[in-house]
């Protein structure tokens, strides 16, 4: 990652929000780098970024693939002042400003997985983790984002579950700076967004782009499945789910998008 060129991306409105932005060859995971800056005292927005990771940090425990020149490793660190149930809300709008910025750059057919992946078809090409940590009497939340931009096809069989990369879609090769820096940016604008309106505005775009609303999928939570047809979310980011027993919303939880994926210990 180039700092000029990211710099000279960067809108004057985003740089001006930013206290400092690290940038490395290499770490263990750029959510790792981010909570370590806020155990070590620092305060205000802070951008980190690598050109790859060697443990790099998937939902529920999973790693995420990050070999150098391959992809988009970045985490914001942002002061974060509201109660942590506002958490799975905040994954649904970050996942809402990577796929906006995506499809700008003419990335077609991309669609939301809830809670905050990007799919094109059922190959994920985006993933988003959350997290969030207190320390020296401050809250901050830690958006971890990854995009898969420029996979070889060994790289792509070394992943145990299908992917697609950014390059792989697109006529024209935009430079990483530029996804950097743009994504930043709308995440930036929609954190701000959220934290003023909460997310009824989010709700539209979100069911508009859901992979799989109207379709019947599993909600796995813990060692218990939901199944149900998916209505989309509602005006706080929860998915709603028609069961048997009725219409339920899950805050928590993980989408398979098929039925031959549940076995014992449906909960309906």
């Amino acid at each position: 990652m180039d700092r000029d060129r990211l710099n000279q991306y960067l809108s004057v409105n985003t740089s001006n929000q930013i206290s400092e932005i690290h940038l490395h060859s290499e770490l263990d995971s750029t959510n790792a780098e981010a909570l370590r800056l806020i155990e070590s005292g620092k305060t205000g927005i802070h951008l980190v970024i690598s050109d790859a990771q060697s443990a790099g940090k998937g939902r529920r425990g999973r790693t995420w693939l990050s070999p150098a020149g391959s992809g988009l490793y970045l985490s914001l660190v942002y002061p974060f002042s509201e109660s942590a149930d506002k958490l799975q809300a905040l994954s649904l709008v970050t996942a809402l400003s990577v796929h906006h910025v995506l499809l700008g750059f003419g990335a077609k057919g991309l669609m939301l997985k809830w809670p905050n992946d990007i799919l094109l078809g059922d190959k994920k090409i985006s993933g988003i983790l959350l997290e969030l940590k207190r320390a020296n009497a401050r809250s901050f939340v830690v958006f971890g984002i990854g995009v898969n931009y420029d996979f070889s096809d060994q790289q792509k069989l070394s992943v145990d579950r299908p992917v697609v990369d950014l390059m792989g879609i697109l006529q024209t090769k935009p430079e990483l700076e530029l996804v950097a820096a743009i994504i930043t940016g709308k995440l930036l604008q929609n954190i701000l967004e959220f934290l003023c309106a909460g997310f009824s505005n989010f709700q539209l775009p979100w069911n508009q782009y859901d992979r799989y609303i109207s379709s019947e999928i599993v909600v796995q939570r813990g060692g218990k499945k939901l199944i149900g047809q998916s209505k989309g979310v509602d005006e706080t980011g929860a998915l709603v789910i028609q069961s048997t027993n009725g219409i339920k919303r899950i805050s928590g939880g993980e989408v398979l998008p098929s039925l031959r994926e549940a076995s014992e210990g449906i909960l309906s």
